[in-house]
């Protein structure tokens, strides 16, 4: 019997069917890996399995015990614990502090020893003391949390959560922040974990982790496991790869634009930029540009920093080092609003909607830039016949397909130079995904400059004259869609890139 056996969980958010029957077995002693592309119910699966999100269906047996209506504190007292994605920890209290924090929380139901309880003799101060040791933490143990590099404030997480005695631990995320030193001491310290007999539950963007480290893989899609089997299956198997790079049928036609030459002033122009959130050391010395005209294509795995490098040019997030230059000219810092009035327009990740406002209300938000109602709705509707079918209807009701649409016509409205779209794909079906890469694609035939980042790199690669691999905040090759098709898998699966 293994040590967690989940059957059939479901979740639903209103109508949306998020996890759909998902079945996941994590052994004693394994480190099993739940991978998938973005929006594919990874987090929800954990939310559900540690009792943060109702179940719409199935159930959770931990160690034998069916644990599936059990709050989310009655499943930590049974030896179920978690991180997560985003850093939980006191920042304000030192590495000890915060793993008495984890320790503290057993004193008071371990007297009780209850069904399913595991006692244990050594006190809060005794078990705190163990795990920083354990964890190579003992020359910072009296420091703030606040003062460590995001790799050892991970580690007191990690252990914070090892106090409560967990028999099954889930970890969201847990290399995120982390540079590769950073990385491969977590790698060894999962390892000792699992070798003392914890089971680990592993959702993870790094593929490099992944592959180096997992017993077993999980892949979801769309919220259903579309494989499991070991890393080496995982990393071949067809149906995952088309999960993560699209199906390969991409055929929207390049029609002839004018000649891209390299000897122009770039319209776009990246150079050494370096950027991050607080201690979190993101995109390291990015250098990619854009020609008038192309449309440029910048891929790869999750977390390698594309969102980012989008932030970073649109001016929503100002770089640590680096240039940004338009047309010749840096905008390095530059307002986003002053940006978007000279032309610089970007599509956001998670569509970027106003939900409470009917489609025209939406389109009319565009006005800002100088263009009248007039012109917004010609062009939109015109693009986009669906919209103009809907342009009463409130736009949280739309289906996720037209609310793509819906933050596409808005950018479209204005005429920018420079379009940025950013994961047009998430959250939808391959075939309405398809559909707007034909949009895409007629876009760029009218010659209008895009940079696209897309996670179903299949898709982007019929419409992209120049692609990008970016891994670990880096931009690792850069070439003709053709040239560099056949390095995508081992990027995205592998987790490296010749």
């Amino acid at each position: 019997m293994a040590l967690l056996e989940a059957r059939g969980v479901t979740v639903r958010f209103g109508g949306n069917v998020a996890t759909d029957n998902v079945d996941l077995d994590v052994e004693a002693g394994r480190i099993t890996g739940l991978i998938g592309p973005n929006g594919a119910g990874k987090t929800t699966t954990f939310n559900a399995l540690c009792g943060l999100q109702p179940m719409a269906g199935g159930s959770v047996v931990l160690d034998g015990e069916d644990i599936s209506k059990l709050p989310a504190h009655k499943r930590a007292r049974r030896g179920l614990a978690r991180t997560f994605q985003r850093l939980e920890v006191f920042t304000l209290l030192s590495v000890r502090e915060n793993s008495l924090a984890g320790a503290e929380i057993r004193r008071p139901w371990a007297r009780r020893a209850g069904p399913g309880a595991r006692t244990d003799d050594r006190t809060p101060e005794q078990m705190a003391d163990e795990l920083i040791e354990r964890l190579g933490l003992s020359d910072v143990a009296e420091d703030r949390v606040d003062s460590l590099p995001t790799g050892r404030a991970r580690l007191v997480e990690l252990g914070r959560a090892l106090a409560n005695l967990p028999r099954l631990i889930l970890l969201d995320e847990v290399s995120s922040g982390l540079n590769e030193s950073e990385t491969e001491a977590m790698a060894d310290v999962l390892r000792g974990l699992a070798d003392n007999g914890i089971g680990i539950l592993l959702v993870e963007h790094d593929m490099s982790l992944v592959m180096s480290t997992c017993d077993d893989i999980h892949v979801l899609d769309f919220g259903q496991i579309i494989a499991v089997g070991d890393p080496e299956s995982i990393q071949t198997n067809e149906r995952v790869q088309e999960a993560y790079l699209g199906s390969g049928s991409a055929t929207h036609a390049k029609a002839a634009r004018r000649d891209l030459t390299a000897e122009e002033v770039p319209l776009l122009d990246v150079r050494d930029i370096s950027a991050g959130y607080g201690e979190f050391d993101v995109l390291d010395r990015v250098n990619f540009s854009v020609r008038t005209g192309e449309v440029f294509a910048l891929l790869g795995p999750n977390g390698a920093g594309k969102s980012t490098t989008l932030k970073v040019i649109s001016g929503l997030l100002a770089p640590t080092s680096g240039t940004v230059a338009v047309c010749g000219r840096s905008v390095t810092g530059a307002d986003p609003d002053a940006l978007a009035r000279a032309g610089l327009c970007m599509v956001p990740e998670g569509k970027g909607i106003f939900p409470n406002l009917t489609v025209a209300e939406n389109l009319e938000m565009a006005t800002f830039t100088g263009v009248t109602k007039a012109d917004i709705e010609e062009r939109s509707y015109g693009r986009f016949p669906r919209l103009a079918e809907r342009r009463s209807q409130v736009a949280g009701t739309l289906s996720g397909g037209e609310q793509q649409m819906l933050s596409m016509a808005r950018a479209l409205a204005t005429e920018p130079s420079l379009l940025l779209l950013d994961e047009l794909s998430m959250g939808l079906a391959p075939i309405i995904v398809q559909g707007l890469y034909e949009q895409v694609a007629e876009i760029a035939r009218e010659g209008l400059t895009i940079v696209v980042v897309e996670q179903f790199a299949h898709e982007v690669l019929g419409v992209a004259d120049t692609a990008a691999i970016m891994l670990h905040g880096r931009v690792r090759r850069i070439g003709p869609p053709e040239q560099i098709a056949e390095e995508l898998t081992e990027a995205y699966l592998a987790g490296s890139a010749g």
